[in-house]
């Protein structure tokens, strides 16, 4: 990630939690949109602060992650966007598999909650990984998605999905990265119809064939409450252009989740 980031005393507590503290009090502005909430939280780092800084994190540790939310919520403030279920996934996948050109072209956008993504691993007739039947041709040029996966958020931005490019059970199978924008890609009842998308080649993930090892990556965190942990005192909307809050101010996102506002955030609200 090329943005720049403050420079954080990570390994001092108490340094730590005076700069952030000033980091909050100069940068939480009611009168702001979401969109440039989030877009100063993922350029300080604080998004994901766990992840690496080629990432866009602060490898920081699971501790500093905990102050990091504690000063926000004493706001109130809107939690960043990679609290989002998918993130859980597509974060690890990208992290570990995706190429240098991949990274710039796709983290920023999850990471300012810009796009909205979900993760298409299991189909109706096929619960798990290897019984995969969504079909991935590769020519010399393009790829062709024909098949249908189960859906549970057909209003995301965009799908990393599982297909079978070759073989049979574990063998053969191909991670794609999909705009869902796209014609091909039609919605149904907790489904996702791909009706022959094509696709360029640099919308693999990883390696064709080797789809196997990326889902041994993703499948324990599918095992855990994709809900994760819940950030106590922060606010939590949806990102995605498509929920509509990129555009919205702060103020009035706080307005419209009144409910689950903490009775402390305006504290220090500007």
């Amino acid at each position: 990630m090329s943005s720049p980031q403050p420079w954080w005393p990570l390994g001092d507590s108490d340094q730590l939690g005076a700069a952030l503290r000033h980091w909050v009090q100069v940068n939480w502005d009611t009168s702001i949109t979401v969109g440039e909430w989030w877009q100063r939280l993922a350029t300080a780092g604080l998004a994901a602060p766990t992840w690496d800084r080629a990432h866009g994190g602060l490898s920081a540790t699971t501790r500093v992650q905990q102050m990091i939310e504690e000063e926000l919520a004493t706001v109130g403030a809107i939690a960043p966007p990679t609290v989002h279920a998918a993130v859980r996934l597509v974060g690890p996948a990208l992290r570990q598999f995706a190429t240098e050109v991949q990274v710039q072209a796709l983290m920023p956008a999850l990471l300012c909650g810009r796009e909205r993504w979900t993760v298409l691993m299991s189909e109706p007739d096929a619960p798990r990984p290897d019984d995969t039947t969504c079909r991935a041709e590769f020519d010399w040029k393009l790829i062709t998605v024909e098949g249908t996966k189960c859906c549970t958020d057909p209003t995301a931005d965009r799908a990393l999905v599982l297909t079978r490019s070759s073989g049979m059970g574990r063998e053969g199978l191909t991670w794609l990265f999909l705009d869902l924008a796209h014609g091909a890609a039609v919605p149904g009842d907790g489904v996702l119809h791909l009706q022959r998308m094509q696709l360029t080649r640099e919308r693999v993930l990883g390696e064709k064939d080797h789809g196997w090892e990326i889902a041994k990556v993703l499948l324990p965190y599918t095992q855990r409450s994709l809900a994760g942990r819940i950030r106590r005192g922060l606010v939590h909307v949806q990102p995605g252009s498509s929920a509509g809050n990129l555009e919205r101010t702060v103020a009035e996102v706080l307005a419209a989740n009144a409910s689950t506002r903490p009775p402390q955030q305006d504290r220090r609200a500007r």
